[in-house]
């Protein structure tokens, strides 16, 4: 699927621009400190659920099962692959050993949720935000198992991953998916009475996502964070090295299984270029890792991607 470098760039910066919002208005005091949070919470539990459960309420097409099979397919191969070339890389980039498991996951998971789907649904609009829902479901798998497995190998690390099964497959997205799926396969309709507050809070995801990204950009100190080697080196592995190691596989992928729709290469492909995953810092703070280099691989991705995603769609 070729797309136009103008219309991704128009559609890119008006993202942005949603997540100078976020920044200016935190930096302003208009939004509180607690507001990142409560904001989140609302987003993970109520507005992406909905954006991902109306993206599936399509038209019925039996070659969808085949597409979904292979979006989790590519989830388990290429985020898998992206942490075992991290490994060598870490060394290679001579990353510190206290933590080197967070410079490893840093640039092997990347934002899908809050900057992907958002950026999925511009670009392809609602088949390309279904598509990266589906293709999240791996994701959310192996980000709570291996990905925090990955931070817990840190020397600062104080405890081990321990895995509630429960809480990383049973998230609000993931059921939203399930269940989409459910009405999509199973041909049901959604009663206008319920279909129109759906669409309401689905709405309301794109920008929700785009100025928490902004409020959170105001967290850490930017002349320090642009001194650290290593978030650095970080944010090119994720925004740069994994993207292009995506770009192979995928063209490998097409060689041999082919893609059922023309958005799906460039769905999993944009995905894979997001800055490093929100979820860094979280679970760095919930193993006793080094949460402030977390939160400047976040920090620094997320910045850098707004150059970054534009240059990488010129592949597609």
């Amino acid at each position: 699927m070729h797309l136009n470098f103008l219309d991704v760039l128009s559609n890119l910066v008006g993202l942005f621009l949603l997540i100078g919002v976020g920044y200016f208005s935190a930096k302003a005091g208009i939004l509180p400190e607690r507001s990142s949070e409560l904001c989140t919470r609302l987003l993970m539990k109520i507005t992406l659920p909905c954006t991902v459960f109306v993206s599936l309420l399509n038209d019925y097409d039996p070659a969808f099962l085949s597409t979904t099979l292979k979006l989790i397919g590519l989830g388990f191969i290429l985020f898998p692959l992206n942490s075992l070339l991290a490994k060598p890389l870490a060394r290679v980039f001579r990353v510190e050993s206290e933590h080197r498991g967070v410079w490893e996951f840093a640039g092997t998971y990347c934002n899908n949720g809050f900057m992907g789907f958002p950026i999925a649904l511009a670009l392809f609009g609602a088949e390309g935000l279904a598509q990266a829902a589906i293709f999240g479901i791996p994701f959310n798998v192996l980000v709570y198992t291996s990905g925090a497995q990955t931070i817990c190998r840190d020397t600062q690390a104080k405890q081990q991953a321990k895995f509630n099964w429960r809480t990383v497959l049973f998230t609000g997205v993931n059921l939203a998916t399930a269940l989409g799926l459910v009405f999509y396969f199973g041909r049901w309709s959604v009663p206008a009475m319920l279909l129109t507050p759906l669409t309401h809070l689905s709405a309301m995801t794109t920008p929700l996502s785009m100025i928490i990204t902004g409020i959170n950009l105001t967290k850490s100190s930017i002349a320090e964070t642009f001194r650290c080697r290593d978030a650095l080196t970080a944010s090119l592995n994720r925004l740069l090295l994994m993207p292009m190691v995506s770009y192979l596989v995928l063209l490998a992928w097409g060689r041999v299984f082919s893609f059922d729709s023309a958005c799906m290469f460039g769905v999993v492909f944009i995905i894979m270029c997001m800055p490093t995953a929100a979820a860094c810092t979280s679970l760095s703070e919930m193993y006793g890792a080094d949460r402030e280099f977390a939160a400047r691989c976040v920090f620094l991705s997320t910045l850098f991607c707004i150059l970054s995603i534009p240059v990488m769609s010129l592949l597609l």
